[in-house]
């Protein structure tokens, strides 16, 4: 098994031949360039990714965030080379970087990874239909806890590497806004943090504080249950 479920769709045989595109990513790594071409597919195992639009202004919002339940180049499944956002590795660890072309030609000879690329490729569109009423109507104290559940299910533990400043740019909030959420979350024994690392201590409660959009976007990916 290669620890990313879409990859884990390719026979044995198929799988055993990706060990040559096995990649260490780093925190802040840009995986994927808003505007440029998709001429590599990324599918973490033990890495998370954002994928983030930026604005002329220089502004930046986060549309997705990806672990080993998806993959990140999503255009190129559905007919475009383009892509329309930046990735950024979040937390880093390992994923197999795979070129563009050979995502294709698997995609056409194993009908479970096709299937499993485009369920894939569905579910992220509604993520981002998801996102625009999330961040216009919930607190920036729900979207954290939402966003901190998000990053705990793809990296399996409780504790990870992530900055105030990366909260902030996935979270479409100023550094100030998203630390004194997190020092709530902090302060009532919810979570603890200190040197950009983060740790999950009351996931249940972490969950009640969450928004509705994290138990009805996780409901519809059997893959991150």
């Amino acid at each position: 098994m290669t620890g990313n479920r879409i990859l884990d769709e390719l026979p044995s045989a198929a799988q055993r031949t990706l060990h040559r595109w096995q990649v260490a990513l780093s925190a802040g790594e840009r995986v994927l360039q808003q505007g440029g071409p998709i001429s590599q597919v990324v599918f973490p195992s033990s890495a998370v990714c954002a994928l983030v639009v930026e604005l002329d202004s220089g502004e930046q919002a986060e549309t997705a965030t990806v672990g080993r339940e998806g993959f990140i180049g999503v255009p190129l499944v559905l007919g475009e080379h383009v892509s329309d956002a930046n990735g950024v590795v979040q937390v880093p660890g390992d994923a197999y970087r795979l070129p563009a072309k050979g995502v294709l030609d698997l995609c056409k000879e194993h009908e479970p990874f096709r299937r499993a690329l485009f369920g894939y490729s569905a579910y992220r569109l509604h993520l981002a239909t998801r996102s625009v009423a999330c961040n216009s109507f919930h607190s920036i104290l729900q979207r954290l806890a939402r966003w901190l559940l998000i990053v705990h299910d793809r990296v399996g533990r409780s504790d990870f590497r992530l900055t105030h400043e990366g909260l902030s740019a996935m979270l479409a909030a100023t550094r100030p806004r998203v630390s004194q959420a997190a020092a709530r979350l902090k302060g009532e024994g919810i979570i603890d943090y200190r040197r950009g690392a983060i740790r999950i201590v009351d996931r249940a409660r972490l969950e009640a504080i969450a928004c509705e959009c994290y138990a009805r976007t996780r409901r519809l990916y059997p893959a991150m249950s």
